[in-house]
């Protein structure tokens, strides 16, 4: 049975304890995600209903069951909020906060722009939830666009740990999401989880600024070939200050890398130059461009041969917060998957 007739034959109760189910917010994978209501006060939340047996036949239940055990004990701003469990014979019920602005990766398939002030707020507040859970060495290994969703407020909010581990500073799964996973992580090392989350911190706001990969490859394959023959070539567009950041993000020695409490300190020891630099610049009509730096990986190791990719299409251009002048679109190809 496929993934997508799984989800539409779960049962979806109209009432669950003291929720009332309103409507349906979307399907995929194993599971059901809706919206529902407390009847009492009247609070919405999200409740992801998953198969049961469909999770033990593809033995998947272990990463629910780690994701559960994890998300119970994480209470931050910037991180989901699994307020309850509700388990049944047949489904399991994951009541979690209701944060309805959409994810990161759908904005971007909109062709929404966020403004400079907007990255820089959105990059401190992701860093802030990795810096909580690094400092519980807690990796979540699938830092990407989908896995970001925002408030109304537009706010980020860190979603989907069925991948995150403790004790992160020596793991050896190779897992992820190919176009953000690490380079020590693809070529099948042992390796930090919580500098892995670096670097896919570092693609996902290359993302967030540009609404492209710092490179361009036709499926994944071809992206982790070039890896393993040492011809990985990433083009940084972002300028100034994101592209600092970025740079340093995707430094190739994970050793090397930053923290997530040195990026924010980074970041903000020099946003206020920075950004009244930027004012002036536009308020004179100046702006000028800068060369691309290009960054060379060097690594040797055998991988496997792997191909799951989705198209995110740009479809129309939206502006964010603070006006924001970018140049033109174009289509890039990522890889992702439901987080249902």
């Amino acid at each position: 049975m496929s993934t997508q007739a799984v989800a539409s034959s779960i049962r979806v109760p109209s009432q669950i304890g003291k929720y009332h189910v309103l409507r349906t917010l979307g399907r995929g994978g194993f599971a059901v995600v809706v919206l529902a209501v407390d009847t009492k006060t009247k609070k919405q939340y999200a409740i992801k209903i998953v198969d049961r047996q469909c999770m033990v036949k593809k033995n998947r239940l272990q990463y629910l069951e780690n994701e559960l055990r994890l998300s119970a004990r994480l209470d931050h701003p910037n991180v989901i909020k699994v307020h309850e469990v509700i388990y049944e014979e047949d489904i399991i019920l994951i009541v979690m906060d209701y944060v309805d602005g959409g994810d990161l990766q759908s904005l971007i398939s909109q062709g929404i722009r966020f403004s400079v002030e907007e990255q820089v707020r959105i990059s401190l507040q992701i860093l802030s939830a990795l810096e909580y859970l690094h400092k519980r060495g807690i990796a979540h290994r699938d830092i990407k666009p989908s896995n970001i969703l925002f408030d109304r407020d537009m706010n980020p909010v860190l979603i989907d740990f069925g991948l995150a581990k403790e004790n992160a500073s020596s793991l050896s799964t190779v897992c992820g999401t190919s176009f953000f996973m690490p380079p020590e992580v693809i070529c099948g090392t042992d390796y930090d989880g919580t500098k892995g989350d670096i670097w896919s911190f570092g693609i996902t706001l290359h993302v967030l600024c540009s609404l492209e990969l710092p490179f361009q490859f036709n499926g994944d394959f071809n992206f982790i070939k070039s890896i393993y023959n040492n011809s990985l070539i990433l083009e940084i567009k972002p300028q100034g200050l994101m592209g600092l950041v970025i740079k340093n993000c995707l430094t190739v020695d994970p050793q090397e890398r930053p923290t997530s409490s040195q990026i924010m300190k980074f970041i903000e020891d020099r946003q206020g130059t920075f950004l009244g630099i930027r004012k002036t610049k536009i308020e004179k009509q100046n702006i000028s461009g800068c060369s691309l730096p290009r960054l060379i990986f060097s690594v040797n190791k055998n991988i496997s041969n792997n191909s799951n990719g989705k198209l995110l299409v740009r479809s129309r251009e939206r502006i964010v917060g603070l006006a924001h002048r970018a140049r033109p679109l174009s289509c890039n190809n990522l890889v992702s998957q439901c987080a249902l």
